[in-house]
């Protein structure tokens, strides 16, 4: 595939690269077949200037199709980030589970 070029959320441009890509479906435990494919049905629909966001959601549909847990944890980093920077909703959540587990906090 020649180089393309996507954008990434800061605005910048860089060649889209299908290595990055598979490293992080891979990281959501997706079987190696489910990869291959999605690798595959993003590579198809890449276009110059496309946001890593779409490209995010492209792979996150995929997965979410065929592979819920998968998806879930692909889509958990994303969440976390989306949560504020200063991470303090994501220790009331994770704190409001525990609650609900009996524990006290």
């Amino acid at each position: 595939m020649p180089s393309i070029l996507i954008t990434k959320a800061s605005g910048a441009k860089e060649p889209f690269s299908r290595e990055k890509l598979r490293r992080s479906l891979e990281r959501s435990g997706a079987p190696p077949e489910v990869v291959d494919s999605a690798v595959r049905q993003i590579e198809d629909k890449i276009r110059p200037g496309m946001s890593t966001r779409r490209i995010y959601q492209l792979a996150f549909g995929l997965l979410k199709k065929h592979h819920r847990p998968e998806a879930g944890r692909y889509s958990l980093k994303r969440a976390i980030a989306e949560m504020g920077p200063t991470g303090h909703p994501f220790e009331k959540l994770v704190g409001e589970i525990l609650k609900t587990q009996g524990y006290h906090v």
